[in-house]
């Protein structure tokens, strides 16, 4: 990672709450407000000790994040005739564009935007949020069908419903249906999960055992 994604991934962690440490092995050490800890390595691995694996996951998320963006940020061209201060175009697809732009206090906001017939911008969505504005532009590039979407608190009703159904009539369900239903809770648990993982680990003790690589 370049010194410019440098900075912007430590000003994306200081705004998810976190503190960074550099270190002369590896990149340095992120801690949350609890005192845990993680450790980044110069290949973008993150090191943690057992119980620390959502904060482990979050953290390489916004490591790999940050990559993605500031790497087609740096590399495309300053969007003629842009008013902002720095606004690059990062995808562009089916008339519909991403865009972010780096203000002089160095935070980034992203958009997206439809292109008429002569390139001219209409309707700009504004977000803070890299993975929300990527979302935004599959649905408005038709990237991805809206109506086949279902959102986290839609995700969290099937699951709440679908997990007491199983613990009052798992009895009179059969088998077949009972491990497709349980195979449903996991792959909504691989969405909503890390929420609910990150309550837990707040209140877990979590030792002295070695660090594990992500």
């Amino acid at each position: 990672m370049n010194d410019e994604s440098m900075k912007e991934f430590i000003h994306r962690l200081k705004d998810e709450g976190f503190a960074f440490q550099p270190s002369t092995y590896g990149i340095g050490a992120v801690t949350n407000k609890n005192g845990n800890s993680v450790t980044l390595d110069e290949d973008g691995s993150v090191l943690y000790k057992t119980g620390n694996q959502p904060m482990a996951m979050r953290v390489m998320g916004l490591y790999n994040q940050v990559q993605e963006y500031m790497t087609a940020f740096l590399s495309a061209q300053r969007s003629p005739g842009s008013k902002s201060p720095d606004t690059r175009t990062l995808l562009l697809y089916n008339n519909c564009e991403l865009a972010a732009t780096k203000f002089s206090n160095n935070n980034m906001e992203f958009a997206t935007w439809r292109l008429d017939r002569n390139g001219k911008r209409e309707i700009g969505h504004y977000f803070d949020n890299y993975k929300v504005a990527k979302y935004d532009f599959a649905i408005r590039a038709e990237l991805i069908n809206r109506n086949l979407l279902l959102s986290e608190k839609e995700l969290t009703v099937i699951r709440s419903n679908l997990s007491d159904y199983l613990d009052c009539d798992s009895a009179f369900i059969p088998d077949n249906q009972e491990k497709a239903m349980k195979e449903v809770i996991s792959k909504i648990d691989n969405v909503i999960a890390p929420e609910i993982q990150e309550n837990e680990e707040q209140t877990s003790d979590l030792g002295y055992e070695p660090e594990q690589e992500l």
